[in-house]
């Protein structure tokens, strides 16, 4: 029994893992990326997006993918893009202190107004 125990605890990890670290934008769906930094020990991140509902959501940490930063002009971490097919339909920033003061219901209506988008 604690044999399977771990094995499942070692696979949930994987998988957890593999579904919160991005390292491209998603090009299909809706996606809900933060962009933080691993030296931003202020925030935490936003660990509420991986409850969104209606899309991939996961972290993308712009000091290993400096290309990002640049290409999204990503000024503040945290950052939360919400994208649609990879073009970016909303945009949530932290404020001065780092921290995010966006909601976890405003989040999901950014999705569901860009799972709406084009119908």
């Amino acid at each position: 029994m604690r044999i399977i125990l771990t094995i499942m605890a070692i696979l949930l990890s994987i998988s957890i893992n593999a579904q919160t670290q991005f390292t491209k934008i998603p090009q299909n769906g809706v996606a809900v990326v933060e962009f933080n930094a691993s030296w931003n020990s202020t925030t935490p991140k936003v660990s509420w997006i991986y409850k969104l509902s209606d899309c991939k959501a996961g972290q993308l940490l712009v000091c290993k993918n400096p290309k990002y930063q640049t290409k999204y002009k990503i000024v503040v971490v945290p950052t939360i893009i919400v994208f649609k097919d990879g073009v970016e339909h909303s945009r949530h920033q932290a404020d001065i202190m780092m921290k995010m003061i966006h909601t976890q219901e405003e989040l999901q209506k950014a999705v569901d107004d860009a799972q709406m988008d084009g119908f």
